[in-house]
């Protein structure tokens, strides 16, 4: 038989610490090396063990997960990451995944897909927890389309919560082209509700720069 997959986890609450442990050294193939409560104890495992995965928790104390992850990048590139979090958030994920990780998954996982996709990134496949995926494809498909300027403009106030003839009066077009806008962009964008328009912009940081800003 074949050595097994060495697995760290880094995971600040015992008794999930203990929960995740157990469903991985019920496999065959994989085997939990060691576990660190803290951000500092994980790198200082990292160093001593070299394992091949990291199972991280972002909300590490003493040292976050984010900064973690930047000194296994520098450092320890041959272990590769995954991070589990509780955040239902995009923007989070999203930003866990700009990080350079090659794994993501919320902790409700599933043990077999967890497993699974622990398999999968040593094979250098990325892996996105299935309850996640889809929403973070979709908000890929969202942030390659292209916009005009105006289109920019339209959502940007349409997520900040303004009303069509609030939106008029800030860009000084009638009732109706404003109308039309939200219309082509539902089209163009493939969304169906003002919740999706809201996230695109969020994600585009177009809800963090003025209206003259916008290219």
């Amino acid at each position: 038989m074949s050595e097994k997959i060495t697995v760290v986890l880094a995971e600040d609450h015992a008794l999930v610490r203990a929960g995740f442990k157990a469903i991985i050294n019920a496999t065959e193939d994989i085997e939990v090396v060691g576990e660190a409560e803290d951000g500092l104890e994980c790198l200082e495992l990292i160093r001593s063990l070299s394992p091949q995965i990291l199972l991280l928790d972002l909300s590490m104390p003493k040292l976050s997960g984010v900064n973690v992850i930047g000194h296994i990048n520098k450092r320890y590139s041959d272990t590769k990451v995954i991070v589990l979090t509780a955040a239902e958030t995009l923007s989070v994920w999203r930003e866990v995944l700009d990080l350079g990780v090659q794994g993501l998954a919320m902790k409700s996982i599933h043990p077999k897909e967890l497993n699974n996709g622990i398999r999968s990134v040593l094979k250098g496949e990325q892996f996105i927890h299935s309850e996640i995926l889809p929403t973070i494809e979709a908000s890929e498909g969202l942030k390659n389309k292209s916009l005009s300027v105006r289109e920019k403009q339209v959502v940007k106030l349409v997520a900040e919560g303004y009303k069509t003839k609030e939106i008029a009066e800030a860009l000084e077009i009638s009732d109706r082209t404003v109308s039309k806008h939200r219309e082509n962009l539902m089209t163009k964008m493939g969304v169906t509700s003002t919740a999706e328009l809201t996230n695109y912009a969020n994600q585009s940081g177009l809800t963090k720069v003025g209206l003259e800003e916008i290219e």
